[in-house]
């Protein structure tokens, strides 16, 4: 007995300390051990293993967790709101928008319930009523009905086709291509800096141009560029700005920055530009809101991150990889360098 307080214990420091591998080592360790002693508490272990692995992207593991929790607590909002997030990560909206729903349907019946509706109620202002994703065009001999699709964005960096994106955008695709059905290969991973280098066998029209010269201060503009959630938004591409926020990320991690410009899943991979429109990042990810709500009641507001400049221009240098690379004396308009990112940007399917 005395374990299993010990387990509940170091499971809430983890939830509130955001340390989500330890969050699903205890949560898997306590349902081994105290699962009978306190059959009321398994839901709510399932829902934090569930709220860990997606903390890690690891999407595809917490949906059936988040399944089995829902199998003991039918009417746990929580746990289909992480569910629902779990899918929309995936890219799939209609099943995500379901999942919302349902926890609307709920209602705020404890306080636990209310956070989730409230931020549920939030998820649906996005896709509420909007239409099912389209079908990727595009030869893909690879897929199946059954096959699972998820989506980033990528840019290119050579005139022979290299381009960049996230590790975890391609690390798990038995095939990658682009949105019109162009076939792209990986040629090197950083799994610590979450980059990811990909061929295409055709040349781009336009390549990015990275920053030069000084770094970019704190509170300098920033501008993301990407293709989020595909099928409900624009398939030109969607522009954000904001501020670089802080020169580190969670818990001063160095190999990230916070941005304040809004990213949705399938921005990861994009580029982030300055006001003269030379890339000083690559968009990676969002604060995970459920989390944060969870422990605080409040939803967070554009907290995202990307890989900075010196990351990535470090990977290229390693894999020795020629690069354009200016000083960025001249700000331009939003929409030039708006137009610059379209044409230098793709985005990716990655088929599972």
């Amino acid at each position: 007995m005395k374990q299993c307080t010990e387990l509940i214990k170091r499971g809430t420091y983890a939830l509130q300390n955001d340390q989500n591998q330890l969050l699903v080592d205890v949560g898997r360790e306590y349902l081994s051990y105290c699962k009978g002693i306190d059959p009321g508490m398994e839901p709510y272990i399932l829902s934090d293993i569930g709220t860990g692995l997606i903390g890690l992207k690891q999407y595809e593991d917490a949906v059936p967790v988040l399944r089995q929790c829902l199998t003991v607590a039918p009417d746990s909002a929580g746990c289909w709101l992480q569910l629902g997030d779990a899918t929309l990560y995936l890219g799939k909206i209609q099943e995500a928008k379901q999942y919302y729903e349902k926890v609307v349907e709920i209602g705020g019946t404890t306080e636990h319930n209310a956070v989730a509706v409230g931020v549920a109620k939030r998820r649906l202002v996005m896709i509420h009523e909007m239409p099912a994703p389209a079908p990727t065009p595009g030869p893909n001999p690879d897929s199946t009905p059954d096959a699972q699709h998820t989506f980033g964005t990528g840019f290119f960096v050579t005139p022979a086709g290299h381009l960049l994106t996230n590790n975890h955008v391609v690390a798990n695709c038995k095939t990658i291509t682009t949105r019109d059905g162009k076939q792209l290969q990986v040629i090197s991973k950083n799994v610590r800096s979450d980059l990811a280098l990909l061929k295409a066998d055709t040349a781009p029209i336009s390549v990015a141009v990275f920053r030069a010269g000084a770094a970019p201060k704190l509170g300098d503009a920033v501008i993301a560029f990407g293709f989020p959630l595909p099928g409900l938004l624009s398939t030109q591409g969607n522009v954000s700005t904001g501020i670089l926020s802080a020169m580190s990320g969670i818990r001063n991690d160095v190999r990230f920055v916070q941005i304040s410009a809004p990213i949705q899943p399938g921005n990861s991979g994009g580029p982030l530009l300055d006001s003269s429109g030379h890339v000083v990042g690559i968009v990676v990810a969002k604060l995970d809101a459920l989390n944060v709500a969870r422990i605080t009641g409040d939803v967070p507001q554009n907290v995202n991150f990307a890989v900075p400049w010196s990351e990535v221009r470090a990977f290229l240098d390693e894999e020795g990889i020629r690069y354009r690379k200016e000083p960025s004396l001249r700000p331009l308009s939003t929409s030039t360098v708006a137009d610059g990112a379209t044409r230098m940007s793709v985005a990716i399917d990655c088929t599972e």
